[in-house]
Order: C-alpha cells, then sequence, then structure tokens
C-alpha cells in the first residue's frame, strides 16, 4: 500500500479505503412519502450520509408583506443534528455553516422551481442530516429534489448534485469525510 498526501491509504490498484475507484460513487437509497405531515419528503442515504427533507406548500406565505405578486417565495432550513457527525458537538440553529448551505439550496432551487407558477404563494425547504460521513451538501440536494418531486412542485429540471475533490492531482467523485 501506499500513502496519498491527504492522509489516506491507498492501494497499488488506485482503490480508495471503502474499495471505490476515483470515480465511484457510494450506495445510492432514497424514499419518498416519508413524512405523512408534509406535502413532500424524501429520506437519502449516500454511503453513511443520511438526509430526510421537508417540503410544505405552496402555501399562503407567512408574512404577506414579503409577497411576490408574480411568483412564490422559498424558504430554506438546514439543520444538522447533534448526533450526525463524528464530533457529537451541539449546534445552534445560527450556525453559520449551516445559514451558507441552507442559502446555497434555497439558491439552487429558486433557480429549479418554476415559481412564476405559483403567485403569492410560499414553498418551505427543511433538511436534516441525520447522520453524516462527508458529501452533506450534494446529499441535501438530492434529498430536496426528490421531496420536491413528492410534493408535485413544478421544476424545470431536476436537481442533481455530486462532490468532487483532487487528490494527488486526481479528481474523486463523492468524496467521504475523511477525504474532505
Amino acid at each position: 500500500m501506499s500513502k496519498r498526501s491527504a492522509g489516506e491509504w491507498v492501494s497499488l490498484a488506485g482503490l480508495r479505503t471503502d474499495g471505490r475507484r476515483p470515480h465511484e460513487l457510494r450506495r445510492l437509497r432514497c424514499a419518498l412519502g416519508t413524512n405523512p405531515h408534509a406535502d413532500g419528503s424524501a429520506s437519502l442515504e449516500q454511503g453513511q450520509t443520511q438526509v430526510l427533507a421537508i417540503v410544505h406548500g405552496p402555501h399562503e406565505p407567512t408574512r404577506r408583506s414579503e409577497a411576490l405578486h408574480d411568483k412564490c417565495i422559498i424558504e430554506c432550513e438546514f439543520y444538522n443534528t447533534p448526533f450526525s457527525g463524528f464530533d457529537r458537538k451541539k449546534r445552534r440553529a445560527t450556525d453559520r455553516g449551516s445559514l451558507e448551505v441552507s442559502l446555497t439550496v434555497k439558491q439552487t432551487f429558486e433557480a429549479a422551481i418554476m415559481r412564476h407558477i405559483y403567485p403569492r404563494t410560499q414553498i418551505d425547504i427543511q433538511v436534516y442530516v441525520l447522520q453524516t460521513d462527508g458529501s452533506a451538501l450534494p446529499a441535501a440536494i438530492n434529498a430536496v429534489s426528490l421531496a420536491l418531486v413528492d410534493a408535485g412542485i413544478a421544476m424545470k429540471e431536476m436537481v442533481a448534485a455530486c462532490s468532487v475533490a483532487l487528490l494527488d492531482d486526481q479528481a474523486v467523485l463523492d468524496v467521504t469525510y475523511k477525504e474532505q
């Protein structure tokens, strides 16, 4: 075995520590309609990363003053559960990393959803990371896309995401926590 600069042991055959080649993804499992109280929901497992996405709406906006007359408002909340990662620390809802991921998910789906079909309404998206082993943002985007499909919300195209990293000038897909 040889050691890579990223601290990962890689076999001479070019396999990563979990046995995948650099271009291979981890096993994906998904389920739609996992929350009966939501308009749309989906759970996604990508390797050891588990994400739950919940969609409510379209519904009347919570703050009428912010209602847009020509398209819908999208609100997004992203939560890392305290037990999801390796560090077991308590995270606040206003954690900077969570706010950045929430904004990224919101901007992604503002571009994907056909918002003009739902004027003067609001769509709420909630994402819960139940367990993480890297690539939480792509897993969240994939889960939200599935939850929007489950809710029947019209999109221009279905959104799919994947993480990529460079390890010793080698492109690696679907990176794990150790590889990040």
